[in-house]
């Protein structure tokens, strides 16, 4: 019996929603610090960049399309992707420069640096290399997991309210996980929610753009502000 392309289609996007968030939760949570965490940690990184060529091969059985964009479709992005970009990093930093959310934040320094420590980060030559991959590679691999891959099938095979909402949600999950080995249980729903709302955003610039290019200069600054707080509070 032949399986529905919506089918395969799910059969291939509900692992990629589901397995960062499990791998966060190891790597962070569970295995913190050792060489089983890192490990967990590398795999997940390469399950994120494998996956959808996998998934839209071999479960989907689509053929992988790797022609180009127009060009001209990615410079027309760059305009908005950085000036959401710096909308979105202004805000991060005043919420933290000017706001009771802050306040609160630095309360809690004293478990951020030990997390951070615990993770190897401790000096500032590692934060830095780190922080440089965080807010240049890993925001472009986000992007095109999430919202290239998981909102891009999800939007095929479900109404785009449901794809906003799925694909914001699980990008979130993993930020849910995280946040809450820094800080309480409210003030970690809060960030994380704040990421649900900016992943909600992004799929619709991406959306609206047909370009990941956009996404990823905004994504990519804000980002750069997250970094430059953990700075801050590391070592400021």
């Amino acid at each position: 019996m032949t399986v529905p392309i919506r089918n395969r289609t799910l059969a291939g996007v509900i692992p990629a929603m589901i397995v960062p968030c499990n791998g966060a939760l190891f790597y962070f949570v569970i295995l913190s610090g050792t060489t089983i965490g890192r490990t967990v940690y590398a795999a997940t990184k390469v399950f994120t960049l494998v996956w959808p060529v996998v998934a839209i091969v071999a479960i989907e059985r689509q053929p992988l399309s790797l022609r180009p964009q127009n060009l001209a479709t990615h410079i027309r992005a760059i305009p908005a992707g950085m000036l959401s970009g710096l909308v979105i990093a202004f805000l991060i930093v005043g919420l933290y420069e000017w706001s009771y959310l802050g306040e609160y934040v630095r309360l809690h320094h004293d478990a951020v640096r030990d997390k951070i420590n615990s993770i190897g980060l401790a000096s500032r030559g590692a934060y830095l290399g780190f922080s440089a991959f965080m807010s240049v590679l890993h925001s472009l691999l986000e992007e095109y997991f999430w919202r290239w891959y998981v909102f891009g099938r999800l939007s095929k095979v479900t109404g785009w309210p449901i794809a906003y909402g799925l694909a914001s949600f699980s990008f979130a999950a993993h930020h849910y996980v995280v946040l809450g080995c820094y800080f309480p249980p409210l003030l970690a729903a809060t960030l994380g929610t704040g990421a649900a709302i900016g992943a909600c955003f992004w799929c619709w610039l991406y959306r609206r753009q047909q370009s990941l290019v956009g996404v990823w200069l905004s994504h990519a600054l804000a980002d750069a502000a997250i970094v430059c707080i953990g700075y801050r509070l590391l070592f400021g």
